[in-house]
């Protein structure tokens, strides 16, 4: 489905968040005991948590239970809103121009993740080589193997302090085929505690050595496997096409949103009916909740929805309660939902059983097909009003478009 035009507001506010704690979060199922501690572990309690905003106090926990609710079709629309310009509105949008330095950096950023690496025969390793190795970690004073401490195989970026301080170091002026033994000391606050401030001997065999080549070559741009790519110009032509189209879809999302926002703010919303708002509160949360439980499947972070919230009022300068936060941004969504559903009474814009069946069949066979075993249960899992609602504010936002003039800031 295109972008939620409901509820992007709250999306769009977690964002920030998600991207800090997700990239220091990691699962403590780590089993490269080699690996640094302060890099591959990460507490609940430290991910939930910005260091730099602690929480004061635990906040209010927010009870949903019990919410009567209802939808738009089941309340007066057309006398809670008084709508004001929704047709021939002027929108400020400016379209990215890809320039060649656009692609450029788009290519040195690909090769950079995946470059192209060439063997090394005639000299040791160097800070920036790969070295396949293969490594037994045994305890300094027994002698004896510790339990995930043996690799074959293992490509390892010099310098890129995947293991425990000395290993890599250790590896730098081996050639191939040499074995060394590496004397290192695990961190003393190790994930694991049976290693945590242990001495031990890593034994060592560099299998090869590669390293990057300086530029991208026409065999690396076809080794991508990119549907007609066969060289470095092919590749650029494609890295600028796609550029072009992401340019070209965020343009499109700037100007529906921007219109949607302008026609919204014409309007004037009587206050929302209780079980209306808390519909949307309700939705607020369970959005919220849903993040929550990725983190916590993704990364082992356990957090509350409450304390979630209150981070990302923290980190945009805010404070209060996450439940009055939340009860802001479902009352902006349903009046954006009633404006949305007033123009579409009006424009006899009509969301049929069949089109909400072709969406759900839509989403059933491109993402949901794996999790549900029909598309009955899947049909199931959710509120077929959900599907209506965001359908209807789909269609009247691209009503808005149509008959909106957009126009270059000046």
């Amino acid at each position: 489905m295109k972008k939620n035009y409901l509820f992007y507001g709250v999306l769009a506010a977690t964002v920030t968040f998600v991207t800090a704690c997700g990239s220091n979060a990691t699962t403590e199922t780590e089993t490269q005991p080699a690996a640094e501690a302060s890099t591959t572990e990460a507490s609940a309690d430290d991910t939930a948590v910005n260091t730099d905003n602690e929480l004061t106090q635990a906040p209010e926990k927010i009870d949903i239970e019990g919410l009567k609710t209802t939808s738009l079709l089941d309340v007066d629309v057309d006398s809670l809103v008084k709508l004001g310009d929704y047709k021939g509105i002027t929108v400020e949008a400016k379209k990215k121009e890809v320039t060649d330095q656009d692609v450029e950096d788009a290519l040195n950023s690909t090769y950079s993740a995946n470059p192209e690496m060439l063997e090394v025969t005639d000299r040791a390793i160097e800070e920036g080589d790969t070295a396949n190795i293969d490594y037994e970690g045994k305890y300094a004073d027994t002698k004896e193997a510790f339990q995930g401490g043996t690799a074959q195989g293992y490509d390892l970026a010099i310098g890129s302090g995947q293991f425990i301080d000395g290993f890599e170091d250790g590896l730098v002026g081996v050639k191939t085929g040499e074995t060394v033994d590496l004397n290192l000391k695990f961190p003393e606050d190790y994930g694991s505690a049976d290693l945590a401030g242990k001495d031990v001997i890593f034994t060592v065999t560099v299998n090869s050595i590669k390293t990057p080549a300086e530029e991208p070559s026409d065999e690396w741009a076809k080794s991508l496997g990119v549907e007609g790519v066969t060289n470095l110009e092919e590749l650029k032509a494609h890295m600028k096409e796609d550029l072009e189209n992401e340019a070209q879809e965020s343009y499109d999302d700037e100007v529906r949103n921007a219109a949607v926002e302008i026609v919204v703010n014409n309007a004037t919303v009587e206050e929302l009916p209780e079980e209306l708002y808390n519909r949307y509160f309700v939705m607020i949360y369970k959005s919220v909740e849903s993040y929550v439980q990725q983190l916590q499947a993704a990364y082992g972070v356990e957090v509350s929805v409450e304390e979630y919230v209150q981070n990302i009022m923290q980190s945009n300068g805010l404070s209060g309660e996450p439940k009055d936060y939340l009860s802001d941004i479902a009352n902006q969504q349903g009046k954006r939902c009633l404006v949305l559903q007033a123009i579409a009474n009006k424009e006899n814009i009509e969301i049929t059983e069949d089109i909400i069946d072709e969406y759900v069949q839509k989403d059933y066979d491109t993402y949901f097909y794996q999790g549900y075993e029909t598309i009955d249960a899947y049909k199931e899992s959710f509120d077929s009003e959900d599907y209506r609602e965001q359908i209807m504010a789909d269609k009247v936002a691209d009503f808005i478009v149509e008959n909106a003039q957009v126009v270059e800031p000046q």
